[in-house]
């Protein structure tokens, strides 16, 4: 599984970088306001995305390259925490903080899977496994803040569109919640996976197949894809026998 994720992350981010580099829209996005010459900024990032994202699809450099990403994504975490503490109210700033924060935990779960040393591995793993876990609980709220914009998202031929809005937010956050005191934490994160990937195929390939040119679709769908991947990353990370009778 963690190889699952591995892959789904790096495809995610290597396609993201280009987007990065080849569109000022997607430039808005990642790079701040208050940063001067935005465009040399956003080269960069866009660089080390698409470098990060390539290299984690390649066995030999994924370790390295997940350590890189984890960086840059902590940096934009730093950045988006502003929003929280200026806001502290707002619901919706804590989801995007959220979001960067889960593939923070992929990126850096994956950097510990491939340590050699089997202490190091698996105690970088459980700082992987708390960070997605409380990334899931701002996920699960925004379900009941946001409603009106949740259910919506549901395809019309899934029925019952505010009572599923309503249960996957519950998943989201008794996922976290369970990752977190460790009850039943590989089958919390296998389920999360699940249904963060069905969410990313049932949602959003519709939405880019309908609007293909649309930027917001492209960036859902790749925060969504590199949050699915984190997950299984997160999974696989959890599963390994080894760990759980050194952890008794």
């Amino acid at each position: 599984m963690t190889d699952l994720g591995r892959i789904i992350l790096g495809v995610a981010f290597a396609i993201l970088g280009a987007l990065i580099l080849g569109f000022h829209d997607f430039t808005l996005a990642w790079i701040p306001k208050i940063i001067p010459w935005r465009d040399v900024p956003a080269t960069v990032v866009g660089v080390v995305l698409a470098a990060s994202g390539i290299g984690l699809l390649i066995r030999r450099a994924a370790r390295p390259s997940a350590l890189v990403l984890a960086a840059l994504l902590l940096v934009r975490f730093l950045f988006l925490m502003r929003f929280v503490v200026a806001e502290p109210l707002v619901e919706g700033h804590y989801e995007e903080a959220g979001e960067t924060l889960a593939q923070i935990a992929g990126a850096w779960t994956i950097f510990a899977m491939l340590a050699r040393d089997r202490a190091a591995r698996f105690g970088g793993a459980r700082t992987g496994q708390i960070l997605f876990g409380l990334a899931l609980l701002p996920f699960g709220l925004s379900h009941f803040f946001y409603l009106n914009m949740t259910a919506p998202l549901i395809p019309s031929w899934i029925p019952f569109h505010v009572l599923l809005s309503y249960f996957t937010g519950a998943a989201h956050f008794a996922a976290g919640v369970a990752i977190l005191t460790r009850v039943l934490p590989r089958l919390a994160a296998a389920l999360e996976a699940v249904m963060v990937s069905l969410f990313t195929l049932i949602v959003w390939v519709p939405a880019m197949i309908a609007a293909p040119l649309s930027r917001s679709n492209w960036s859902e769908i790749l925060a969504s894809a590199a949050i699915s991947g984190a997950a299984w990353a997160v999974a696989g990370s959890v599963g390994d026998r080894s760990w759980s009778l050194r952890r008794r």
